[in-house]
């Protein structure tokens, strides 16, 4: 199935089966949510021609097309895919009249990032929203299904109407400093070939790396990790989403700067921060990435994601599917990290994946342990790679078959013939129990951390070495890249086929590193000095 049918088919499944009633909210209610809080929104508007995506990323993608590798702006996707105009500002004067102040009116035409209290949220779109509770969680929700008022059409949309949905960040932690080994910068430029690389001058600089992500990483301690392994200095720049700080780790944000600054040592950094981890706070951090860095930013990485079938029933599906699918058109490539539970993502006893990853426009990665051989207490070669499981570690790399994408056509040809969208599409070390990366963190070194958290940053980062050896121009649309290498002769020099190991976890059969493709390591890892020769 073409990468146009997946998205109507998404769209269409999140808009069935949204909540309809407080029976589908967990617990119970509480109270109500108090006239003048605040309620934030984003809200997502039809648009036209979205059958003909699949067709232009064709284009794009093909040399022999007077469209090859011309990237849209997000004013540019806007005008043609956008919401009719006299529709988008129907909408948009309709809102402002009825109270709602417009945080952002994003130039895909499509996005409104906006808030309003809770009485105007509640009178325009006819449901109460309510309190609830559920064990120690607390809560807010809408009582009803959402109706959108006859001037307001158009609206296909509309996320922030519950706080109950979260992402969950993917990165593990055997603290043990000092008692064995971690890998440094240095040891992946060995283990992973990329000296070569570095030494024709290409290492991401004029590149600037994006990541998704709730609560930021704190400059500092970017600055104390290259200066304690000899890295050249990075730009780290931060937009805060919904405010600043948050009462979460930034861990995760550390993880993800040092893990992409240790592969793209001359990239720059945007980190577009959440003050928490709501499913609504990330489609606002989806729409900033890709409607006000779109264009200039062509390399974003994300270590959080979401139960997909459970996700699927949101109205933030529909939101962020679209923000993907125009993400590609623009040339922007998004590595999503596949999750830390093996085959059971949700986790639920059953074999499920992980959302944005198993999106057709997103790259998903998985995780693997590496055998390196080392000598004073540096890596000296790469020896072998295998799956990362749960049998002698504390996670597995996330893996399987999509229950709501249909098999998109770059997948046809490598992946198995079970009419699914398939994940992981590549891999990277994530073992923290028998590998581990250091990190700076709070001021301080810090060992024996990894995660698929570990492996999408270091893809972000090779990917930032490609466009800057392309002249800073996406070359291909990335998946369709990715798949014909696999499928080339090329595939043994650019990838490192993982063929041992399996992904399963908490009980939950999972599925066998095999030779080429397979679904707990995808296409394999990379060799740097032959996946950017490749590319």
């Amino acid at each position: 199935m073409t990468r146009a049918a997946g998205l109507s088919a998404a769209l269409l499944f999140a808009a069935a089966l949204r909540p309809a009633s407080a029976a589908a909210w967990p617990g119970s209610v509480a109270g109500a949510v108090a006239a003048q809080t605040r309620i934030d929104v984003v809200i997502a508007l039809r648009g036209a021609h979205d059958a003909e995506i699949p067709a232009l990323l064709r284009a794009q993608n093909d040399p022999a097309s007077p469209l090859y590798r011309h990237w849209l702006t997000p004013a540019q996707f806007g005008a043609y895919f956008g919401a009719e105009p006299a529709q988008y500002a129907h909408v948009v004067s309709g809102l402002r009249e009825r109270g709602f102040s417009l945080d952002r009116l994003e130039p895909n035409r499509r996005h409104i990032i906006a808030h309003a209290n809770a009485a105007v949220v509640e009178r325009t779109f006819a449901t109460p929203l309510d309190l609830r509770a559920e064990g120690a969680k607390r809560f807010y929700a809408n009582r009803a299904e959402p109706r959108i008022p006859a001037d307001l059409s158009g609206i296909d949309a509309v996320s922030g109407l519950d706080d109950f949905g979260e992402h969950h960040s993917h990165l593990r932690n055997e603290y043990e400093i000092g008692k064995r080994f971690s890998w440094a910068p240095a040891d992946l430029a060995v283990g992973y070939d990329l000296d070569p690389v570095y030494a024709q001058g290409l290492d991401g600089s004029g590149e600037t790396i994006a990541n998704a992500t709730a609560f930021a990483a704190a400059q500092t301690d970017l600055t104390g990790f290259e200066s304690a392994f000899g890295l050249p200095a990075a730009a780290l720049t931060t937009v805060n989403i919904d405010g600043s700080g948050g009462k979460g780790s930034d861990s995760e944000s550390t993880l993800d700067v040092d893990m992409g600054t240790s592969v793209a040592r001359g990239a720059a950094f945007v980190q577009v921060a959440g003050a928490d981890a709501r499913n609504k706070t990330f489609d606002d951090i989806y729409s900033y990435i890709v409607n006000q860095l779109g264009g200039t930013v062509h390399s974003v990485t994300t270590s959080w994601g979401t139960c997909e079938p459970d996700f699927a029933k949101s109205p933030s599906f529909t939101i962020d599917e679209m923000l993907f699918a125009q993400a590609s058109t623009e040339g922007q490539t998004w590595f999503s990290a596949s999750g830390d539970d093996g085959v059971d993502d949700c986790p639920n006893g059953e074999r499920t994946v992980d959302y944005p990853g198993s999106s057709p426009y997103v790259v998903s990665v998985g995780g693997t342990n590496v055998t390196a051989s080392i000598r004073d207490g540096k890596v000296t070669g790469w020896t072998s790679e295998s799956t990362w499981q749960a049998s002698n570690s504390n996670g597995a790399s996330g893996g399987g078959k999509s229950v709501v994408f249909s098999k998109p056509d770059f997948q046809t040809q490598l992946t198995p013939a079970d009419g699914a969208r398939d994940v992981p599409d590549v891999s990277a070390l994530a073992d923290d129990v028998n590998d581990g990366v250091w990190i700076y963190l709070h001021g301080k070194l810090s060992d024996g951390w990894g995660g698929t958290s570990d492996a999408a940053p270091m893809w972000a980062g090779l990917y930032a070495i490609v466009l800057q050896k392309y002249g800073g121009v996406p070359p291909y649309v990335t998946l369709d890249r990715l798949y014909a290498l696999g499928a080339g002769s090329q595939y043994a020099t650019a990838f490192h086929d993982i063929t041992t190991g399996n992904n399963r976890y908490d009980h939950v059969k999972g599925y066998a590193a095999t030779a080429g493709y397979d679904r707990a390591t995808g296409l394999g890892s990379f060799d740097g000095a032959g996946f950017v020769g490749a590319y």
